[in-house]
C-alpha cells in the first residue's frame, strides 16, 4: 500500500531532522517530503508514460534509496492492512515524539515562557 511507503519515509525523515538536523527550517514540510520521496518508485501507477520503465525500476533493487521501497515491497508482499497501519501508527508514535522534544527544548531555551 502505498500509504505504507508513505508513512515509512516520513517516520524516517521526523527522526532524521529531529535527531541529526534539529536546526532545519520547515521539519514538518521535509517529513511529507520525506514521505513522498519513499513513494517515487511507484510511480508507474500514474504515470501516463514510460511505464515499461517504471515499473522494471520499482523492481530492481535501486528503488531501495527510496527508503527501503523494495524491501519494503518484499516484506509485505500481499499490501497488508495491518503492514500499513502499523507503518501509520509508527509515524504517529514517531511525529509526537519529534513534537515533544521540539516543545521541551523551547521551555529549555525560554524557562519563563515568554
Amino acid at each position: 500500500m502505498a500509504i505504507a511507503h508513505f508513512a515509512f519515509g516520513a517516520a524516517l525523515t521526523v527522526l532524521a531532522v529531529t535527531y541529526l538536523v534539529p536546526s532545519a527550517p520547515y521539519p514538518r514540510v521535509l517529513a511529507l517530503l520525506g514521505g513522498l520521496w519513499a513513494m517515487l518508485p511507484d510511480a508507474h501507477w500514474v504515470s501516463p508514460v514510460f511505464e515499461a520503465k517504471l515499473r522494471a525500476f520499482h523492481a530492481s533493487p535501486v528503488a531501495d534509496l527510496f527508503f527501503l521501497h523494495r524491501t519494503l515491497d518484499v516484506a509485505d508482499p500481499t499490501d497488508s492492512r495491518a503492514f500499513a497501519a502499523v507503518l501509520l501508527g509508527s509515524l504517529l508514535v514517531v511525529t509526537a515524539l519529534a513534537e515533544r522534544r521540539s516543545y521541551r527544548a523551547l521551555a529549555v531555551a525560554d524557562p519563563t515562557g515568554d
